[in-house]
């Protein structure tokens, strides 16, 4: 087990409930969406000391794991706010420009994230023209795709497979 720079209380609090004869150690944890959470009790620990104790040794050895797999497991994942297509990080938007006195529009889709705190970065995937509806559609379905593709990408590279599991939750409960 790794010796870990915490609070020696951090996710443990104290529960004494006389009415219910209830005393021991709660450890609860949350990270990335999962939660882990069991209670110690002083009769069946050997005390009030060596129930904090055991309490301790469970809650480091999960953080334990979790930071095993966790790229950038001391910062807070920030996925973004769900956007005008329903997808975090990505907007779609539209832009007049002019160009040789003609006025035109361009279609976008914006990206955003964050690769280290503080630093903001954005990239656009224009959505090329289309003569027709159906091609349009088609142009938007790709350029959206691959908007998707990179974003992933470089959510994968930042949080590692903490992202990887938001993921899969995110789409086991779309179904």
């Amino acid at each position: 087990m790794s010796k870990r720079k915490t609070d020696n209380m951090q996710n443990i609090s104290r529960i004494d409930q006389p009415s219910k004869n209830t005393f021991g150690w709660f450890v609860r944890i949350r990270r990335d969406g999962n939660k882990v959470s069991k209670f110690f009790s002083d009769g069946k620990h050997g005390g009030r000391d060596a129930a904090l104790k055991e309490a301790q040794e469970f809650r480091d050895s999960n953080l334990d794991q979790w930071q095993k797999f966790a790229k950038n497991h001391d910062r807070a994942m920030h996925l973004g706010k769900e956007s005008n297509i329903g997808y975090p990080g990505i907007s779609y938007c539209v832009k007049s420009k002019s160009r040789n006195g003609e006025e035109y529009q361009e279609h976008v889709f914006q990206v955003s994230y964050s690769p280290e705190k503080g630093v903001h970065k954005n990239k656009s995937f224009y959505i090329p023209k289309a003569n027709t509806k159906r091609d349009f559609k088609r142009n938007y379905s790709e350029k959206l795709e691959e908007a998707i593709k990179f974003r992933d990408q470089q959510m994968l590279k930042i949080y590692g497979a903490r992202y990887v599991n938001f993921k899969k939750k995110a789409e086991d409960m779309e179904e």
